[in-house]
């Protein structure tokens, strides 16, 4: 019986299920790992982005608020944090502005949910798409 895939140990064991996605892979979460996210977003969407980005095992954040910070360290307690400058953020990973608009989300409660978790999948994708030259967005196949 085979023990599985052997993962470097850059990747924690916690995120060894998402590296044997086809999407991600070793390679795609170590340079997820290696990362430094800025979250400019307060409230839910912050607070939701900075789940998202935690779990999915950055190396930290650069935050804005002390309430978004604690709802990362809920989710990695050993994520790093660091003060966020709004007027300063160059090095970082930036925020996708909104939401698309064909989502029709009028709810402003859902509304916050879904921009912290889009922002957060925008810029996981951007990594993803630099390890393996992916498009930034998905793209619908062609039909002839």
């Amino acid at each position: 019986m085979s023990a599985g895939p052997s993962f470097p140990v850059t990747v924690k064991k916690r995120h060894s299920r998402q590296a044997r996605l086809a999407d991600v892979g070793e390679a795609g979460q170590a340079r997820i790992a290696s990362r430094v996210f800025a979250i400019s977003g307060r409230g839910v969407a912050g607070d939701v982005e900075a789940r998202y980005l935690a779990g999915a095992g950055v190396a930290g954040l650069a935050v804005a608020s002390v309430a978004v910070a604690a709802s990362a360290r809920e989710v990695d307690a050993e994520v790093r944090i660091e003060p966020l400058d709004l007027d300063d953020r160059a090095g970082y990973d930036v925020d996708a502005d909104r939401l698309p608009s064909a989502l029709g989300i009028d709810d402003p409660s859902a509304h916050a949910v879904a921009l912290g978790a889009y922002r957060a999948l925008v810029k996981l994708r951007r990594v993803l798409a630099e390890a393996r030259k992916l498009p930034l967005a998905p793209t619908a196949p062609v039909t002839k």
